[in-house]
């Protein structure tokens, strides 16, 4: 009789304990009778870790007076039932933390690291309580191997660095080191502070450019060209693109001859972008070209010039510097309209310069134009322009290939 009374009771008790343990694992905190339910559990299986540690949950995310106490004591009970278990430890450490006591929290986060020492979780609570408790050089150190693991931490690492030093570089380096993480998130921060400079230096030092770092180049690029930084721009464009022949160069038209054909949608920052119309048809014409295989080519057919279909590039440039440019071309093209290559300053469009009109030519012909960059701009705009504003009626018909375009400093 007592070896199945002993019998009943075991089976007893290891159903209420895995009955509490399970209902445990899955309680939704953010429902308001989580902490009744929780605190039942307890009731029900009370050397439970995990009935403990759902009621500490529980407890936290109440409003209620004396919750938070409650909240740490169930901490401390899961962590004193299971303490081989790191999250435990870390949660103990966090509850610790809200309750004001930074000395017994450190104690925590501590046999947590101890627990599981390559976890960047632990690191990063570790780490930011050091901070607080002024430890700065040993937290820093903790939360930026942290940042490293795992990147989500990795721009919150540098603000806070940043904000910390008051901005002082130098110093920021000299805590968080010089790693790519490091590098990668001081380049993303900087750039949003508007210190471009140092956010393109910070971009520099990085390896593995183009696959590890692809997605926050791309968004320096846009970030460099909308704050008109267009030889930052060109050059981290150039860093993550894997086709050689679309690399932007500062100074240099891309795919000036159209050797690479054009693209009509989702051109890059530094290609030939042209706008969406009928008119004028734009392609390529493969044969009789001037210094390649492929010239560009425009088929107008009798249209208003206020409805021209634009082709523009931008280029990066030095600010300040003296350039020629010059482009070859020959036409049929019947119109009172000037059709002209015109340079213009890519930070507000200003024109600069401007070739004579392309007038009818059946062979090739070159038009000239010099210019000098204003000495707080390093981006130019090359676009073809249409003036009729004051000829009606304003049509084109014929053709134009252009091609050889080129740029050169002087």
């Amino acid at each position: 009789m007592a070896i199945a009374i002993a019998t009943l009771a075991a089976a007893w008790f290891f159903i209420k304990w895995n009955f509490a343990n399970a209902v445990a694992s899955r309680i939704d905190t953010a429902q308001p009778e989580a902490a009744s339910v929780a605190d039942w559990l307890v009731g029900l299986a009370p050397s439970d870790p995990q009935t403990h540690f759902a009621a500490a949950r529980a407890f936290e995310k109440t409003f209620n007076p004396g919750d938070l106490t409650k909240s740490l004591t169930e901490y401390e009970s899961a962590a004193a039932l299971s303490p081989n278990h790191y999250v435990m430890w870390l949660s103990l450490g966090k509850a610790r933390s809200l309750n004001g006591d930074a000395e017994s929290a450190s104690t925590a986060y501590a046999r947590a690291l101890q627990l599981a020492p390559n976890y960047a979780a632990v690191e990063w609570a570790y780490g930011n309580a050091l901070i607080r408790q002024g430890e700065t050089e040993q937290g820093f150190a903790m939360i930026a191997r942290a940042a490293a693991a795992n990147a989500d931490y990795g721009r919150t690492t540098a603000l806070t660095a940043l904000e910390m030093y008051e901005g002082d570089l130098t110093r920021v380096r000299q805590v968080l080191g010089e790693s790519d993480s490091t590098n990668a998130s001081l380049a993303a921060v900087l750039a949003k502070q508007g210190r471009f400079d140092e956010s393109f230096d910070a971009w520099a030092k990085l390896a593995a450019k183009n696959t590890t770092h692809g997605t926050l180049g791309a968004s320096l690029a846009d970030q460099m060209a909308a704050a008109k930084k267009f030889q930052f721009a060109a050059r981290i464009s150039a860093d993550i693109l894997n086709v050689e022949g679309e690399k932007p160069v500062a100074g240099q038209i891309s795919n000036g001859g159209f050797e690479g054909g054009v693209k009509l949608r989702n051109a890059g920052m530094f290609e030939w972008q042209i706008a969406s119309g009928a008119q004028p048809q734009i392609g390529l014409a493969e044969s009789g070209s001037h210094g390649g295989r492929y010239s560009l080519l425009l088929m107008f057919s009798s249209f208003e010039t206020a409805a021209f279909r634009s082709i523009s590039q931008t280029v990066p440039v030095a600010a300040g510097a003296a350039y020629e440019f010059e482009v070859f071309y020959k036409s049929d093209l019947k119109t009172a309209a000037i059709l002209k290559w015109e340079i213009a300053d890519a930070a507000n469009s200003a024109s600069l310069a401007a070739t004579a009109a392309m007038t009818p030519a059946a062979d090739w012909s070159s038009l000239k134009v010099k210019f000098t960059m204003p000495a707080g701009s390093d981006g130019v705009l090359i676009r073809l322009a249409a003036d009729g504003s004051r000829i009606p009626p304003y049509t084109l018909n014929g053709k134009i290939e252009s091609e050889a375009n080129s740029l050169r400093q002087i």
